[in-house]
């Protein structure tokens, strides 16, 4: 991506982040909202912006409704924030690389857990049998 491109999406990404936090008052629009990233087209005529939601599929897809229906009334705020001639079309995505990212973070903290409750066992089973050949041995000297 060109560095004009990355600049117009930083700026898109920010502004748009702003409004729906204080211009769009949805009751959809519920639970913590964040805007991930925004992916813009060569010619800057239409902006993907990825979101993610803090809640379950339902809570995902009403936000996801909320902001496809408030896209046009955000397009016109955008376009008196921003500096630049061309206001793109707003593309609302839910972010499926946090989900995955999630889900993989998921995956990792269960492994981290088995491997460090086999630890513990694999300790408790070396503490055991070094305990083991001391008591033999004392009963057998008495």
């Amino acid at each position: 991506m060109s560095r004009r491109r990355e600049r117009f999406a930083s700026a898109v990404r920010t502004v748009v982040a702003g409004l729906i936090q204080t211009e769009l008052s949805d009751p959809r629009l519920r639970g913590l909202l964040t805007v991930t990233r925004v992916e813009v087209s060569p010619d800057l005529r239409l902006a993907k912006v990825y979101f993610s939601v803090l809640g379950n599929e339902g809570e995902q897809k009403s936000t996801l409704d909320a902001l496809r229906h408030g896209a046009g009334h955000l397009q016109s705020l955008l376009k008196e924030h921003l500096e630049f001639r061309v206001c793109p079309i707003l593309d609302f995505r839910i972010d499926e690389h946090l989900k995955d990212s999630l889900a993989t973070m998921a995956l990792i903290d269960k492994v981290s857990l088995e491997l460090a409750e086999k630890d513990a066992q694999a300790r408790k089973s070396a503490s055991e049998s070094d305990e083991a050949p001391e008591n033999l041995t004392e009963a057998g000297e008495e």
